[in-house]
């Protein structure tokens, strides 16, 4: 089975989003609370590595409103496709 094109993301320039609680989203041990902050964190990575691209990865599918969050803005902030996956224990998140 071939997978999707987020399996061939260079890990080397990815920015994990890690998410185990729904009381937000770990960016570098940085805890961030709203989708906004999400945003603006990933522009500002963005701007000074433009090749980067954006991993949400949760412990549970429970915790949907952190992923919410660190999905909503990691769009608002410009990942989308190829420079864009979400992980819930390990698996890829199927629409």
């Amino acid at each position: 089975m071939k997978h999707p094109s987020f399996w061939s993301v260079n890990l080397d320039k990815m920015i994990v989003l890690r998410i185990s609680d729904n009381d937000g989203v770990d960016l570098n041990g940085v805890k961030l609370h709203s989708t906004t902050e999400v945003a603006e964190a990933l522009e500002k990575i963005s701007a000074e590595h433009p090749d980067e691209a954006v991993s949400v990865e949760a412990t549970d599918s429970k915790w949907y409103e952190s992923i919410g969050k660190a999905i909503y803005g990691s769009h608002r902030a410009g990942f989308s496709g190829g420079r864009f996956r979400v992980l819930i224990d390990g698996k890829p998140l199927e629409a």
